[in-house]
């Protein structure tokens, strides 16, 4: 379930990227960079737990 959950964060999130890149340009570096780090966050552990899933 809690994969599912991310899942469906991390996708939200990269295509909330796609579509108001503008407007984050227009808030600023930090903005833009606070969410690149939650989506390398939340891709590192999607990897993991695939890893992990297929390994066995």
């Amino acid at each position: 379930m809690l994969l599912k959950l991310m899942l469906l964060a991390f996708v939200a999130l990269f295509i909330g990227r796609i579509l108001f890149a503008k407007k984050l340009k227009e808030m600023g570096r930090a903005a833009d960079r606070t969410l690149n780090l939650c989506l390398i966050a939340i891709a590192i552990y999607l990897a993991l737990q695939a890893l992990l899933f297929y390994a066995v």
